[in-house]
């Protein structure tokens, strides 16, 4: 079920409707907002028979390929080498084939110019889909073949009709929305997972109360967090500066951050040291994420600058 995005979707399902899909797309935005999803649909829409469009959804359609990282972070040539040998089979169902390389970020160097070849030198019907919440990561060269497609941050309304029509109550879809931050994904997470959302709410309730603290309290916080915490400490900064941000240019209220408290401390920050603290967070976490970075010492110099 679409959860947002109709504006994305019905540009595409135009371009289907006139005969006029590009051959490859890269659909861009901030992770557990629903471009995978979006992506299925959007291949059901283009595969619309009863039996195929089952198939998609247990990932076993014979036009529809989904490579994504396997065993490792990595996405290795060896998977784009065997989805450019799907590719130059001849559709079995539909009129097209349909590959979709989910955390597209992920794929390495010599996955990525593999890829290039199947972007310059397309083969028959096909319709190539990139996922990924990092586009810097990719290359230039990869990029400027595709037609970008943005995903931003779903409205609170629609993420709450979603849960309520799931029969979550009412009471308690609220608080998904809140917390979600507009990613349909994370709410949906949430919901069969209360030990997730009792840990995020400790680390965004110890991230407003180190930031009164002195440098020396900050670093033993760093210290004595646990390594898999720290993804997620990064993250609980930049969504308390976002919030920051919205204080002070007079924004009182901000669906999905308005449950973040703000420590009296950081309300007397510039604007333009809180937007730097924003890119900044973005940044450290997107290398954590990527590049083999110690994190809690990138952790560190973030708070350096706070």
């Amino acid at each position: 079920m679409l959860i947002g995005h109709q504006k994305q979707w019905s540009f595409l399902k135009k371009k289907l409707e006139l005969n006029q899909l590009s051959h490859a797309y890269i659909f861009v935005g901030p992770e557990e907002i629903g471009k995978k999803e979006f992506a299925f649909d959007f291949a059901r829409l283009i595969n619309p028979d009863e039996y195929g469009t089952r198939l998609i959804n247990q990932g076993s359609h014979p036009d529809v390929l989904i490579v994504q990282p396997k065993d490792s972070s990595e996405i290795k040539i060896l998977q784009i080498r065997e989805a450019q040998k799907f590719l130059c089979l001849k559709p079995y169902y539909s009129s097209s084939k349909i590959l979709i390389v989910d955390q597209a970020e992920k794929m390495n160097q010599e996955a990525q110019s593999c890829f290039l070849k199947t972007l310059e030198e397309p083969k028959g019907n096909t319709v190539l889909i990139l996922i990924t919440s990092k586009p810097e990561v990719l290359l230039s060269t990869i990029i400027s073949r595709c037609q970008m497609i943005k995903f931003f941050p779903v409205s609170p309304e629609s993420i709450k009709k979603y849960l309520l029509d799931q029969g979550v109550p009412s009471e308690k879809a609220e608080m998904l929305v809140s917390i979600s931050s507009g990613k349909p994904g994370r709410a949906i997470k949430l919901l069969s997972n209360s030990e997730q959302i009792e840990r995020e709410k400790q680390v965004i309730s110890k991230v407003s109360d180190f930031l009164g603290s002195d440098l020396a309290a900050r670093f033993k916080y760093v210290k004595d967090l646990p390594d898999n915490n720290v993804t997620d400490t990064i993250e609980a900064l930049e969504k308390y500066f976002r919030r920051l941000l919205f204080l002070k240019v007079g924004i009182d209220k901000f669906p999905g951050l308005d449950y973040l408290p703000v420590n009296e401390k950081v309300k007397e920050y510039s604007l333009a040291k809180i937007k730097n603290v924003i890119t900044l967070a973005g940044t450290i976490g997107s290398r954590v994420l990527n590049t083999n970075v110690n994190p809690k010492l990138a952790l560190e110099v973030l708070l350096m600058e706070i």
